[in-house]
């Protein structure tokens, strides 16, 4: 990552909260720049932190996977057994398995779903929502990591 991308974020975002928004006289408008603002901020703060959560997160659903496999139906069993762990890969790679590994997730949580299994339900429910935290600011992260490249 060039550190160049950093500092120009903090400084968008140091522009907009202390010089643009103060501005705007619509509160609403107000509010809405405010939240670019920090999101921009978040972002930045963020930025090299993204890689290392998707290599955690492959890894909890690798584990959470591996561990229900019993389960599931044959099918999606074999491509649990299928799925290799993977690190040290780019970026882009990395972002692909992990959205393979999402797809092998789905499958399980509607196979999960239509059991009488609370615990695993749950422990489901717990893991897509710790996913889906992680993922708050990746789409402008996403974007940044492309320029970057």
């Amino acid at each position: 990552m060039k550190p160049e991308i950093n500092i120009a974020l903090m400084n968008a975002a140091q522009e907009i909260l202390s010089r643009f928004s103060p501005m705007i006289e619509d509160e609403y408008e107000q509010s809405r720049l405010n939240s670019w603002g920090a999101l921009i901020l978040i972002s930045a703060m963020k930025f090299n932190q993204s890689y290392s959560s998707l290599v955690e997160e492959n890894k909890s659903m690798i584990s959470w996977l591996t561990k229900t496999k019993k389960n599931y139906s044959k099918e999606l069993s074999a491509e649990i057994d299928n799925v290799v762990v993977k690190e040290n890969v780019e970026q882009n790679i990395l972002d692909e398995y992990n959205q393979s590994l999402r797809r092998i997730l789905i499958k399980a949580h509607i196979e999960i779903d239509l059991l009488d299994d609370v615990k695993n339900k749950r422990a489901c429910l717990q893991l897509l929502r710790k996913m889906h935290s992680h993922r708050k600011v990746s789409d402008l992260i996403g974007m940044l990591q492309q320029a970057d490249s």
